[in-house]
């Protein structure tokens, strides 16, 4: 039988391997490599981000008390920004804290109570790499706790509880690290309240999602395949924990960690039976939880999403001529911001892009006709319109209804947009109606001269009234994605002409004239630099 004693205290054994460099500081002159080690060797195709880097160095410039308590065989992935940062921070550095990441342009997010993620002590907080174009997610602990899923309540680790630190170096920052032993120590205390099986059984599998961590522990051939770990919590003794790794896997004593569990909540001054009280309020928030899910796939944008920004929703609005990349922009932000936050898309013209049934089968029937539709809207005299006989007039009632019916889904769009952004979410809008001139930029669509047609003129005011209530609902930022032709050629050869090309490049100088707030991005360069760019003035404007 192999034991190993994990409390406070306690000797340890060989720390944790460098990341990319090598060993850094004093602390890490005498360390030998474990065999873990190669879990964290950096990926060529996921580099470690610049700004973690930089926010690292502040916090060792500024003197903080923290360290990463994750699993260290994803750590490269965090501070490539693919998966989380566990940060343990001590209480009293918290303002410190709080000022770095606000000067590099950190974002907090918030989420409802229900969530699994939603417990004292803890916040997610973001930070931008605008050389990458992502950001940086910090899960920040100022104390760990465990408990049920949906039921954490019981504060075991702070930063002084951590037995001994190790650092790996990335660029030259060290970056405090758990040690194995205190890993493993917080693994099997989470574990204690997370595992499960029917009553009758002894052993409890260790699922993959933890049997990485605790397979960790150290194991001589001729002991039956028994593994103790001996964990220390308050005053209440040590606890020893049997494992028992055989054919099917490896598994854990139910009786062990019945009372690994009994002497944590004792060390927080839980002495009665909260056992039973903490399953309830688990089960009924897994219950809130997993009906919101459902909802949330059933009427997406209705109801706030796992994690918003601590300052609200927030609509965004591209605009540009056709061949700028404005679709290809909207899909590619959409899939970064949708990473951690609730992020949603809407489609405000009328091509490919989502859009009401009936308005799609009703393009279909007409796009063979456009021509006859667009030569018809470009008459300036209501006297051509009585000598072109019934036919011209019904196609003249064709193309008013046509203009109306787009009129009512744009609207419907920009106020859903707005509602989605009430309730936290990030919306990025493919196009935004204006109403200063017709025919250009998803405004209005109704010729001048059918004003003064008797039956049309009130389809034409209609449709004006709505291009002005979609006026007034302005987005919250304003992007204008500018170029000169060669660019929409090159890219979307014939589409559109040098003329219509240039018509809206001045319409949207007149509207940034009479909107400051209105930015422009240059979408001359490659797509992965104006993607860049606009992440930016997003992350900015959040």
């Amino acid at each position: 039988m192999v034991t190993e004693a994990l409390a406070p205290g306690a000797n340890v054994s060989a720390p944790a391997p460098s990341l990319g460099v090598g060993p850094s500081g004093s602390q890490a002159d005498a360390r030998s490599s474990q065999p873990n080690g190669s879990a964290l060797r950096p990926r060529e195709t996921a580099p470690v981000l610049p700004i973690a880097v930089e926010l690292f160095r502040a916090f060792d410039e500024a003197g903080l008390k923290y360290g990463i308590i994750q699993d260290l065989a994803s750590l490269h992935d965090g501070l490539s920004g693919r998966d989380d940062l566990d940060v343990l921070l001590d209480k009293h550095d918290y303002p410190a804290f709080c000022s770095i990441v606000s000067q590099l342009h950190g974002r907090r997010s918030v989420s409802l109570s229900c969530y699994d993620n939603v417990c004292a002590g803890r916040e997610d907080w973001f930070l931008p790499d605008f050389s990458r174009g992502r950001y940086l997610h910090l899960d920040m602990h100022i104390g760990c706790r465990v408990g049920r899923e949906f039921r954490k309540r019981y504060p075991v680790f702070d930063y002084a509880a951590i037995t001994r630190w190790e650092s790996v170096s990335v660029d030259g920052v060290a970056i405090p690290v758990v040690s194995p032993q205190d890993e493993l120590r917080i693994t099997i205390a989470r574990f204690a309240f997370r595992a499960w099986a029917p009553p009758w059984r002894q052993w409890i599998t260790v699922g993959d999602g933890w049997k990485d961590q605790i397979a960790r522990l150290p194991f001589l051939p001729g002991e039956s395949g028994l593994r103790v770990v001996e964990c220390e919590f308050g005053r209440g003794g040590p606890v020893n924990c049997r494992f028992l790794q055989s054919a099917d896997g490896l598994a854990a004593h139910r009786g062990d960690l019945a009372r690994l569990r009994r002497s944590i909540r004792e060390m927080c001054g839980f002495t009665g039976r909260y056992g039973i009280a903490d399953a309830a309020v688990h089960l009924t928030r897994k219950t809130s939880y997993l009906g919101l899910r459902f909802l949330q796939r059933l009427m997406p944008g209705s109801f706030p999403p796992k994690r918003r920004p601590a300052a609200g929703g927030f609509v965004v609005a591209l605009i540009g001529p056709d061949g700028m990349g404005k679709s290809t922009q909207a899909d590619r932000l959409t899939q970064i911001f949708r990473w951690k936050f609730g992020c949603a898309q809407a489609y405000v013209g009328t091509g490919d892009g989502n859009g009401w049934w009936l308005r799609k089968a009703l393009q279909t029937l007409v796009f063979p006709h456009r021509r006859r539709l667009k030569s018809l809207a470009r008459h300036d005299s209501k006297d051509s319109l009585g000598r072109s006989g019934a036919k011209e007039g019904v196609a003249a009632a064709a193309l008013a209804l046509w203009a109306v019916l787009i009129a009512f889904e744009r609207y419907a769009v920009v106020k859903r947009a707005h509602r989605w952004a009430t309730r936290g979410l990030i919306v990025i809008c493919d196009r935004w109606p204006q109403a200063l001139r017709s025919g250009y930029l998803d405004g209005p669509t109704i010729p001048p001269h059918l004003f003064s047609v008797p039956g049309l003129s009130a389809l034409a005011r209609l449709e004006q009234r709505l291009y002005q209530k979609m006026a007034e609902c302005r987005p919250h930022l304003t992007l204008h994605l500018v170029s000169d032709f060669a660019v929409s050629e090159q890219r979307k050869p014939g589409d559109i002409k040098k003329e219509a090309f240039d018509a809206r490049l001045s319409l949207m100088a007149e509207l940034r004239a009479r909107d400051k707030n209105i930015r422009t991005v240059d979408a001359s360069t490659d797509v992965e630099a104006v993607g860049r760019e606009l992440f930016r003035h997003i992350w900015l404007s959040l």
